[in-house]
C-alpha cells in the first residue's frame, strides 16, 4: 500500500514536471510551481527527484513508455480504438482499410503519434527538452524508424509510386509531426490541429500511391494481401 501511494504521488509529480515543461521549457520549469500544483513541499518533490535533471529524465522515460505503447496499438490493429481525438481520431480507423496494408499502417502510425503529441503534455515535454536539450535522443527516434520500414516495405510492394522515395516520404511525415507541435505551440486547438494534419497526409499518400493492380485509376483502393 505504501509503495503504490508513493509510486501515484512520483508520477503525479512527472506529470506535473511535464506540463510545467511544456509551458516553460527546461530552463524556465520552476520546481517550486511543480511542487504546488501537486500540493507537496519542496522537501517531499527532491526526495523522489533529488535534482530537475532526474525528474526530466522520469518524463521522457514516460514519453518513451507513451509513444511504445502507440506504436504496439497500430501493429496490432488497435489505433481506432486508442483515438481521442473526435473526428481526427475516427479517420485513422475509417482510412485504413481503404489503402495497402503497410501504407495503412504507416498513416495509422503517424496520426496515432500525432493524436498521442496533441493529448498528452508528457510527450510535447519530452519533444521540447529535444530541442532545448540537442544532447537528448530526438524522440523520433522511438516511432520514425518504423514509419520507414513500412514506406520502404510498401515502396517493395509496389503500393508508392516508383518515384516516391521512402525517404523523402518519411521526411515528409516527420515535418508533419513536427508542424502539429509547432501550430499548438502557437495556439491552436488540437482538434483543428489534427484534423488539418490528416487532409495534409492524406493529400500526400494519395498523390504518391500507385495506381491499384487491376487497371483502377485512383491511388486509395483495397489491395490482396
Amino acid at each position: 500500500m505504501v509503495q503504490e501511494r508513493a509510486e501515484r504521488t512520483r508520477r503525479a509529480m512527472v506529470h506535473a514536471a511535464a506540463e510545467e515543461i511544456d509551458r516553460s521549457g527546461y530552463h524556465g520549469a520552476s520546481l517550486a510551481r511543480i511542487s504546488r500544483s501537486v500540493g507537496m513541499s519542496m522537501g517531499a518533490l527532491t526526495f523522489h527527484f533529488p535534482t530537475k535533471d532526474r525528474l526530466v529524465e522520469a518524463v521522457q522515460a514516460l514519453s518513451l513508455s507513451m509513444v511504445g505503447e502507440a506504436v504496439a496499438a497500430v501493429e496490432a490493429g488497435e489505433a481506432g480504438e486508442a483515438g481521442e481525438a473526435g473526428d481526427a481520431g475516427d479517420a485513422v480507423a475509417g482510412g485504413d482499410s481503404v489503402q495497402a496494408p503497410s501504407l495503412g499502417r504507416a498513416r495509422a502510425l503517424i496520426l496515432a503519434i500525432s493524436r498521442l503529441l496533441a493529448r498528452e503534455p508528457v510527450v510535447r515535454a519530452a519533444v521540447r527538452l529535444g530541442w532545448e536539450r540537442p544532447a537528448q535522443e530526438d524522440w523520433t527516434a522511438s516511432w520514425l524508424p518504423r514509419v520507414r520500414e513500412l514506406l520502404v516495405q510498401a515502396h517493395a510492394d509496389g503500393d508508392l509510386r516508383q518515384e516516391a522515395d521512402p525517404e523523402t516520404v518519411t521526411a515528409l511525415a516527420a515535418g508533419l509531426v513536427q508542424g502539429l507541435h509547432c501550430r499548438m505551440c502557437a495556439g491552436a486547438g488540437a482538434h483543428d490541429a489534427l484534423g488539418q494534419l490528416t487532409s495534409i497526409l492524406d493529400v500526400i499518400l494519395d498523390s504518391l500511391s500507385a495506381p491499384c493492380r487491376g487497371g483502377q485509376d485512383t491511388p486509395r483502393c483495397s489491395h490482396d494481401n
